[in-house]
């Protein structure tokens, strides 16, 4: 199903849908696209007979929710991480340092996959459930992380259920991200039919710091970060 250019910015969420891997559970997630639904049911059911249960950390985003996260990161009130995830000083960078150091770990608004709702950011649900301090990061999915189990079984059923994972090797734009899966068939139409001079016109008219600067840096974050992902099962990079 093709969206609007509005649902595929985060603007509308016509898109949508609720999400309950299970029925009888009163526990919920955020929405996601009403695509997908069947095929992560399935993704969360083979998961959970095989006894490596997967929680949702975080689907759908909206322009808003990513404007403001890209804004605080911009003007310093949130961390900016280096790829070996290092804190670092945002106050004393250029603007093409700010731009390329926010963009390694967060999408500029209206270019983040998590508005489509066909991209997840999941982890071990036992770890959320006994408390565990979620960070999302490599290390965490490494051999001897707490999603050590998860990270493993993703890497053999993800495209049996029509899923990969678009950062699963750097290829110099967006960091690696073991945690962020995304359903095929759905997010390559969506990235196919994407409006760029929509988006344009309307990051013109947005809030985002720096305005002139980050619009006319759009086809180099189009070129380096939107469209530099890795292929189906992240083994054609």
């Amino acid at each position: 199903m093709t969206i609007t250019w509005q649902q595929s910015i985060g603007l509308e969420i016509q898109h949508l849908c609720d999400f309950k891997c299970d029925p009888k559970s009163e526990e919920t997630y955020p929405q996601i696209n009403s695509q997908i639904q069947s095929d992560l049911e399935k993704l969360f059911l083979q998961a959970k007979l095989d006894n490596v249960e997967i929680t949702i950390i975080s689907a759908f985003r909206s322009f808003e929710k990513q404007l403001a996260i890209w804004n605080d990161k911009w003007r310093g009130y949130r961390p900016v991480y280096s790829k070996q995830g290092r804190p670092l000083n945002i106050d004393r960078m250029s603007s093409i340092e700010k731009y390329k150091s926010i963009a390694l770990w967060s999408a500029l608004p209206g270019l983040s996959r998590h508005h489509w709702g066909t991209d997840l950011d999941v982890f071990s649900k036992k770890a959320v459930e006994h408390s565990y301090d979620v960070q999302l990061t490599e290390k965490e999915f490494s051999k001897n992380g707490i999603c050590a189990t998860l990270n493993q079984w993703l890497n053999e059923n993800l495209e049996k259920f029509g899923f990969f994972r678009p950062y699963s090797e750097f290829k110099g734009g967006v960091a690696v991200e073991p945690w962020h899966i995304s359903h095929i068939k759905e997010s390559q139409l969506i990235l196919k039919n994407f409006d760029f001079p929509a988006l344009r016109q309307h990051l013109c008219k947005s809030d985002i710091c720096n305005n002139e600067f980050i619009v006319g840096k759009l086809s180099h974050y189009k070129k380096y970060y939107f469209e530099n992902i890795c292929q189906n099962g992240g083994n054609q990079c």
